[in-house]
């Protein structure tokens, strides 16, 4: 760029797993090679550990009632080199962001990583926040109709994810002697996954002799464990908590289902279709750049355990169109999600945000 290095504060909140700790570096890595020099705040690393002295962690954040004794506690390497922007990454640290924005008087953006619910509502400063960072187009769109937030004040960037070596076609990659279907996210019911598990029961009864892994933590675990008990289905059924950044839990899929009830961006969807692991995803809001239908994936309606199970079932008795999809599917995810595509355009909203007049006022952000 020709220009001193911008510095910035990412805010983070708990990495669970070493892949996580990994694939944050290489993101710092790659903005340092646009010109901005990033630190990395996170609430804790989980089982994930770093000696990078770019990461700092301060588990205070994560509390509410200790938030703000963390804040004023902070201590960022060199004190004379305050920040010039902070950049929330995900929507469960706003409350984190906001408050070290407020602390130290520094401008911050905040990317908006999936759907807010009819009942959820934006938390910003209309102070200090410059932007809103949308993962896709859809989102930026819903931001703007349903939540009134102004055009001028979104922007999208596109997560950048790392391509796996493709998963091998079914027949030669078997590591177990039947078909693997998995499913992945936080672990409440608009997750679908009792439809998943539903639809297993199908799978199962139709004469398919498959296993089936749900990957993911939440307060539903213990609800969706008991339903596959009742299912009769548990000796077929596996639970994993495992970080998704890991590319081994795509190497034992055969079939990914997205079973999401309401929008979503879809990420782990992206990630399994990087994988080559052809792919299937309620019709919900904010997948239509991730599947054309028969083509990068298929479509299920939401709520329909018998369409996904036909779908399943249809996947597993036509191993070529299967592979079909899933090259299509990474074909689709290598050209739209290039981790230097997410810094380039990163760095091109920093600068926009840094280049405007310091005492100037961004437009008023409304709240609904």
């Amino acid at each position: 760029m020709g220009e001193p290095a911008r510095s910035l504060l990412l805010l983070a909140g708990r990495l669970d797993a070493q892949g996580d700790i990994d694939s944050m570096r290489s993101f710092l890595d790659r903005l340092t090679r646009f010109g901005v020099s990033a630190n990395l705040l996170y609430v804790s690393a989980g089982e994930g550990t770093s000696a990078d002295e770019r990461f700092i962690e301060c588990p205070r954040l994560g509390h509410r009632w200790q938030l703000a004794l963390a804040v004023r506690r902070l201590r960022l390497g060199d004190p004379t080199r305050r920040p010039e922007l902070l950049h929330i990454l995900h929507s469960t640290m706003s409350s984190a962001g906001l408050a070290i924005a407020e602390h130290w008087g520094i401008p911050y953006i905040q990317t908006v990583d999936e759907f807010l619910g009819p009942r959820d509502r934006l938390r910003l400063s209309r102070r200090w926040c410059r932007k809103l960072v949308a993962v896709n187009q859809e989102l930026a769109d819903d931001l703007e109709v349903n939540f009134g937030v102004p055009a001028s004040l979104l922007s999208v960037a596109c997560p950048g994810i790392t391509a796996p070596e493709p998963v091998a076609p079914p027949a030669t990659k078997r590591l177990t002697p039947v078909p693997v279907i998995g499913t992945a996210g936080p672990l409440v019911s608009a997750s679908g996954f009792a439809t998943f598990l539903n639809a297993a029961r199908r799978v199962l009864d139709a004469g398919i002799d498959a296993e089936f892994v749900i990957a993911g933590k939440g307060e539903d675990e213990v609800d969706l464990r008991r339903r596959a008990d009742r299912l009769r289905i548990a000796d077929r059924v596996t639970f994993a908590s495992q970080s998704l950044e890991g590319f081994r839990f795509w190497s034992v899929l055969d079939i990914f289902c997205l079973t999401s009830l309401v929008p979503t961006v879809g990420l782990s969807l992206a990630r399994a279709m990087a994988a080559g692991v052809p792919s299937i995803a309620s019709e919900v809001v904010g997948l239509r750049a991730l599947i054309d239908p028969d083509v990068s994936g298929l479509f299920v309606p939401p709520d329909n355990s018998t369409a996904l199970a036909e779908t399943i079932i249809d996947l597993l008795n036509d191993p070529e169109r299967s592979r079909r999809i899933g090259q299509r599917g990474r074909e689709v995810v290598l050209r739209d999600f290039q981790p230097d595509d997410e810094a380039r355009d990163l760095e091109c909203i920093y600068q926009s945000v840094l280049a405007l007049n310091e005492f100037a006022q961004p437009a008023s952000i409304p709240i609904r």
